[in-house]
């Protein structure tokens, strides 16, 4: 009889252990059940052997990007962006934060973010979306217009940490966060259903034309919110989320940004989205969608949407690391394990000091603390959304 998914995964985990620390391996028993591990083992492995993750010293990677990118107050900064914090590095921070089980951090950060963000009441606010230095030399908030990429996994993370710290006061702001959204980021769209927008303001177009982004659209939050929010409403905004992923997906690739027009076919910004390849901003379409608990009922057929070519279209060394290496959970659900181990030599030239790429860019460090952090199993989604975090216990 297969595998289980949990019994592959635990026998992964006991050789990737063994390898980490250079102890005899003791193979499971079966040829059949080695036979339908090696090509995923293998290409796993290859990873997790040549990366600086792995470590029983807890998350080096994680250490390393907090040391480069997060000031002692909490504070993330861009430094190829004149030095600028933005309301997704805020948030991004916190996710990780919560996977390191780092509260420490987390506290700051989220401090931080509700002291220059959200006008010191993040129940009353959502965060702006852009804080740096005006032309007068001023560090403040240059752009007020929030951003739902960030606003979800904000109302995410809090929701979660209240769950594994047990904090009545996350899981308040997690669910303010979530009420917000709700009422300033949402709409209804005329022939297609309740959507997120990338923003309050500046996306509607008029005559039932909308600027959307699929990116910020992570399902596992979405299901996370079906539970949290408004059913009726997440419901709906799943479904038109799938719908557009199915309609924008030319030959796997999705724009980053797309326009929707009522009775229109779904079209390409193309001022801002590439044609012949994976976006800036689209590259956590698929990150997201490799990641999906394997026993979502939509993760066949999103995978099954955004495969593409990886050897000609996906594959190359010109692309950034952590772009390469946020396509590894994606590879991994669609058992494409000969580009996994190609995209893997691509990115193993580029780790200097725990950290992706010379000089290491912030959204780089980001792809990969996602990916990586996933591929070992540091964190993971359930079908409905919930968070399983491998360094939390019940008494933190």
């Amino acid at each position: 009889m297969p595998l289980n998914a949990l019994q592959q995964a635990n026998e992964m985990a006991a050789i990737a252990a063994a390898l980490c620390s250079r102890s005899p391996i003791t193979f499971p028993s079966s040829r059949s059940t080695i036979q339908r591990l090696a090509p995923a083992a293998m290409a796993i492995l290859l990873w997790t052997a040549n990366s600086t993750v792995l470590s029983a010293s807890g998350w080096p990677q994680w250490e390393a990007y907090k040391t480069r990118f997060i000031q002692a107050d909490g504070r993330v900064v861009e430094h190829s962006q004149k030095a600028r914090t933005t309301s997704e590095s805020q948030a991004y921070s916190l996710f990780h934060s919560l996977v390191a089980n780092d509260r420490k951090t987390f506290d700051k950060v989220l401090q931080w973010s509700i002291d220059n963000l959200a006008g010191g009441n993040l129940e009353q606010h959502l965060p702006a979306w852009l804080w740096g230095k005006n032309k007068n030399g001023k560090w403040k908030i240059l752009d007020s217009n929030s951003a739902s990429d960030a606003d979800l996994w904000l109302a995410f993370t809090l929701l979660e940490a209240g769950r594994h710290w047990h904090s009545p006061r996350y899981s308040q702001l997690g669910k303010a966060v979530l009420q917000r959204i709700e009422a300033m980021e949402t709409a209804y769209l005329p022939g297609l259903g309740p959507m997120v927008l990338p923003a309050p303001s500046g996306f509607d177009l008029g005559k039932d034309k909308w600027k959307l982004n699929l990116s910020y659209l992570p399902l596992q939050l979405i299901h996370r919110f079906i539970k949290e929010g408004n059913p009726i409403l997440w419901r709906g905004v799943l479904q038109s989320t799938v719908s557009l992923l199915e309609q924008s997906a030319s030959n796997g690739i999705v724009p980053d940004w797309i326009i929707y027009e009522q009775g229109q076919k779904i079209r390409s910004d193309n001022k801002q989205s590439p044609t012949d390849r994976i976006g800036y901003d689209a590259i956590r379409v698929y990150l997201w969608a490799g990641m999906l608990a394997d026993d979502d009922p939509l993760k066949k057929t999103i995978t099954r949407t955004l495969s593409t070519d990886c050897t000609r279209s996906i594959v190359k060394t010109a692309n950034p690391a952590g772009f390469n290496t946020a396509l590894a959970p994606l590879l991994k659900a669609t058992r494409q394990y000969d580009c996994l181990n190609q995209l893997r030599k691509t990115v193993n030239h580029a780790w200097k000091d725990n950290l992706l790429g010379s000089p290491a860019l912030y959204y780089n460090q980001n792809l990969s603390l996602f990916a990586l952090g996933w591929l070992e199993r540091r964190f993971t989604f359930t079908r409905d959304g919930n968070l399983i975090l491998q360094n939390h216990h019940e008494f933190d």
